[in-house]
């Protein structure tokens, strides 16, 4: 029996365990009812007295039902988990999850001769396109910002002209585009899509007395962020560390971008959600012969990230996340928020009240309106951003803005400058500008939850470490009570006291560190 089902016997059981012994309650409250202590002792009494005893019985059957009630509710809270496994039973995951092959390219077009070759890529924007990308920064067309609101009414044209400025007259793209072929680029097709990604090795140790084991690891991005979002994590992850004595370990980064972001071609069938994008990332790791490797991924990489780890934990080396409330299924997690506000404190209580959907209700519809608009209609808005760096530049920079505090809402310049820095910022905008791929990287959502949304409720079975950076976007990342139970094996829900959303770019070194983390509990075991 695999561990999942044995995982999931074990809920069940307790389950059952629990109605069983509410039956035993009822069947003794039956004899207890049905005893002749009920009855009165002389069988000639009884007639006279059935009036009395009949009182009694209704009496004390009232009075056992008062007091054992509550405490079945009682217990039916405090482990509502397992009745919960029994209300949502998890579905047969062969059939569940999409492991079968498919072909992305578009209806009727021939099939591609199958090839499995890994050509290298360099990025290349031609001259026309940088200054065709100048004429229409110098022809943008300004609002007037709301005065003294700052970002509350999104990016404010004062702060649009700054940053078109900077982006005319400072930015200089060639020596970012020199800093992201600074890696080897390489494309491969996988079912009808020439996939992209960054693979970079670690430099070979000149200490003949260190033993380096080099462990691949697949670092996944998501939406607005890129390939390059994940750029500072590389020097940090290919760097040997100790993990005993004389044993080092590295990791052989590999950053592909997402079907239909940035390089990688986008699907031209619908239904590319996080587990087919899975499947094809496993597949790109078979074929570059990295048969076990770890995976780090934040936003829609958490998705790919999680689902990876689910579908195939015979590669799956162990897996970091830090967008991870996904895994608990809407209803469980209704359920949970539902006996947070009216059960007692002392049956159901989480350490972190401030994650709970209640408690961020106002601000995530303030917030999540950009993803109502990409789940429904991606294209209409995409058309407008696909025709206007500046409108693209500020639908981009607000959510790095926004998800990183809240509060930057309430300041001048979003605090972007306090987090990043604008040729980061502009560059990640120029790889959605120079691809073309914003409408097709905002169809994710559409995709994704066109085809039952984001949580399939099955738990992840290897190793994990939780990255929970403390500003990440409200109702991103449930309570820790609320989460365990999908992480079998958890080694942690490391907690940072600040940093939001896009850590690999604001906080490199502390999600390194988890990443590391990760890894050494996983190497330390064999």
């Amino acid at each position: 029996m695999s561990h999942r089902w044995s995982t999931r016997l074990t809920s069940s059981s307790l389950a059952v365990s629990a109605f069983s012994s509410a039956r035993l309650v009822f069947l003794l409250l039956y004899c207890l009812i049905a005893s002749p202590t009920f009855a009165m002792a002389n069988p000639t009494e009884q007639s006279s007295s059935s009036s009395n005893g009949g009182r009694g019985l209704l009496g004390s059957s009232l009075i056992f039902f008062t007091l054992i009630t509550p405490v079945l509710f009682g217990l039916a809270v405090y482990h509502h988990d397992y009745i919960l496994d029994t209300i949502f039973p998890l579905p047969d995951i062969k059939t569940a999850l999409p492991y079968g092959d498919a072909d992305w390219s578009a209806p009727g077009s021939k099939p591609a001769k199958a090839d499995d070759a890994v050509v290298p890529w360099k990025l290349q924007v031609s001259n026309k396109d940088l200054e065709d990308l100048k004429d229409r920064l110098r022809n943008t067309r300004y609002g007037t910002a709301m005065s003294g609101q700052n970002f509350v009414y999104g990016f404010p044209a004062d702060q649009l002209k700054k940053v078109v400025d900077y982006w005319l007259n400072k930015y200089d793209w060639k020596k970012q585009e020199a800093l992201i072929n600074q890696y080897d680029h390489f494309k491969t097709n996988i079912e009808g899509l020439n996939i992209h990604f960054v693979r970079v090795q670690p430099a070979k140790s000149t200490d003949p007395k260190r033993n380096v084991r080099v462990t691949p690891i697949i670092l996944l991005h998501g939406w607005p962020g890129s390939f390059f979002e994940l750029y500072k994590l590389i020097p940090l992850l290919t760097t040997p560390q100790q993990i005993s004595g004389n044993d080092y370990a590295a990791f052989e980064v590999i950053i592909p971008s997402l079907p239909g972001y940035g390089f990688s071609d986008a699907a031209q069938k619908t239904g590319l959600n996080p587990p087919h994008i899975a499947r094809i990332f496993n597949k790109l790791m078979t074929r570059l012969k990295l048969d076990k490797y770890f995976v780090h991924g934040g936003d829609w990489g958490s998705a790919v990230g999680r689902s990876l780890a689910i579908m195939y934990p015979d590669c799956v080396l162990g897996v970091d996340l830090t967008l991870y409330g996904m895994a608990v299924p809407p209803g469980p997690s209704f359920i949970k928020n539902i006996l947070y506000l009216t059960m007692p404190r002392f049956l159901f209580n989480v350490s972190e009240p401030h994650k709970l959907l209640p408690t961020n209700f106002f601000s995530l519809l303030r917030e999540s309106g950009y993803m109502h608009i990409q789940a429904t209609k991606p294209d209409t808005v995409g058309a407008a951003l696909l025709d206007s760096p500046a409108g693209l530049a500020a639908y981009i920079l607000e959510k790095f803005s926004t998800w990183t505090n809240v509060d930057n809402i309430n300041k001048p310049d979003g605090a972007l400058s306090e987090y990043f820095s604008l040729d980061d910022l502009l560059t990640n905008v120029m790889v959605y500008w120079v691809s073309g791929s914003i409408i097709t990287s905002q169809r994710l959502y559409k995709e994704t939850w066109s085809t039952g949304g984001l949580s399939d409720g099955f738990p992840v079975l290897v190793p994990s470490v939780l990255s929970d950076f403390r500003h990440e976007f409200a109702g991103n990342n449930a309570p820790d009570e609320f989460v365990r139970p999908y992480f079998k094996d958890l080694i942690t829900i490391s907690k940072h006291n600040s940093g939001g959303h896009f850590p690999a770019m604001e906080r490199p070194a502390d999600l390194a560190e988890d990443i590391w983390a990760l890894a050494k509990n996983v190497l330390s075991r064999e």
